[in-house]
């Protein structure tokens, strides 16, 4: 598989025996390739979190199909859920007050599409980098 197009399961619910396998096992009953996968339990809050992040091609259907079909899971286990898909920019704004280095680097890469996001307004408490964020646009 090469495509670099992923999905990206984010959730939390109550902790409880049998997420992990339920998830992983939803996925690998439809061929979903888990190309990352970090979960952990939050033993004061009694939650649990888990992020998978699947090869989008590896599935046999498109993301909308994914969340219908994995919603049943989600109920069982109460989750608060969301799919992402990484063909789709995120929107960021970023905040910025007096000290630079962060936005420079951040409109930089941007401006180099090194990061794939939309940035649609910088809000800051000061007016001291208005040109610069003028500037890029």
């Amino acid at each position: 598989m090469s495509s670099s197009r992923r999905y990206t399961l984010s959730l939390s619910c109550p902790d409880r025996v049998g997420i992990v396998a339920a998830v992983s096992g939803f996925l690998a009953s439809h061929q979903g390739w888990i190309t990352e996968a970090n979960h952990h339990a939050d033993a004061q809050a009694e939650r649990f979190f888990m992020r998978q992040e699947i090869l989008a091609d590896s599935l046999p259907f498109g993301i909308e199909t994914l969340r219908d079909k994995f919603a049943p899971i989600a109920a069982e286990f109460q989750m608060d859920w969301r799919i992402s898909d990484s063909a789709r920019k995120k929107r960021v704004v970023i905040l910025v007050s007096k000290q630079e280095h962060c936005l420079y680097d951040l409109l930089a890469r941007w401006q180099a599409d090194e990061l794939n996001i939309e940035i649609p307004c910088v809000i800051s408490n000061h007016e001291t980098f208005r040109g610069l964020v003028e500037w890029h646009g």
